[in-house]
C-alpha cells in the first residue's frame, strides 16, 4: 500500500501464533504510521484478533474503526460475529440490527442473527431469520438445515415436511419475513 511505503518492518515468524503476533505488530506500528489510516488498521486488527480468538482486542479494534465508519454494514457485522464468538450472542444482536438498517437485504448479517438467536434458545425469532437469509440468498442450503434444527428445538414438528421440501412461500403464514421472490 503506498499509504505505508517508508514504513520500516523487521519480520521473523515461523509458527502460526508468531505470524499472526508478526501481523499485529505491523499492524500496530502502521497505526503509529498513519494514523489517517485508523479505521482500516482497527478493522485489519479486529480480523486478525478474532482469528486468534482474542475476541475482547477484536471487539475494541472493530468498535474503533466503527467510530470513524458508523455507516459500515460490514463492519456492523463482523462486530456482531465476534461478539457472538465471544460467547456474547445477546450483544451481536444490536450489531447485527444495525447492520441490516444500513443494508436490509445483507443476507450475512440475518444468517448471523440467527444463529446468535439459536444460541439463545430464541428458536422462533431464529427460523424467521433464516428464512430472511433464505429469501435473500437462495442459494443458502445450509440454511434450510439450519431452519429444520431451529423448528425441531421450537417443537414445531408440523412445519418439518415445509422445511424438507423447501417451500418458503409456505412458510409466510407461520412466520414474519419478507420473500423476495414474489
Amino acid at each position: 500500500n503506498p499509504e505505508f511505503a517508508g514504513m520500516q518492518v523487521e519480520t521473523e515468524a515461523s509458527t502460526t501464533t508468531n505470524q499472526l503476533e508478526t501481523v499485529q505488530q505491523i499492524l500496530q506500528k502502521a497505526l503509529e504510521y498513519n494514523p489517517s489510516e485508523a479505521a482500516n488498521i482497527q478493522e485489519m486488527l479486529g480480523v486478525v484478533h478474532n482469528v486468534s480468538r482474542n475476541y475482547e482486542a477484536a471487539i475494541a479494534a472493530f468498535r474503533a474503526a466503527l467510530a470513524a465508519r458508523p455507516h459500515d454494514y460490514q463492519l456492523w457485522n463482523k462486530l456482531g460475529a465476534t461478539l457472538a464468538n465471544g460467547h456474547k450472542s445477546e450483544e451481536a444482536l444490536p450489531a447485527y440490527h444495525e447492520a441490516l438498517k444500513i443494508k436490509p437485504r445483507y443476507a450475512r448479517a440475518w444468517l448471523n442473527m440467527a444463529i446468535s438467536h439459536s444460541n439463545l434458545n430464541h428458536y422462533d425469532e431464529a427460523a424467521r431469520c433464516y428464512l430472511q437469509t433464505i429469501s435473500l440468498n437462495r442459494d443458502a442450503g445450509h440454511c434450510w438445515s439450519y431452519l429444520r434444527i431451529a423448528l425441531s428445538c421450537a417443537e414445531k414438528w408440523d412445519l418439518l415436511p415445509l422445511a424438507a421440501g423447501q417451500d418458503l412461500k409456505a412458510f409466510a403464514e407461520h412466520f414474519d419475513f419478507v420473500n423476495y421472490d414474489e
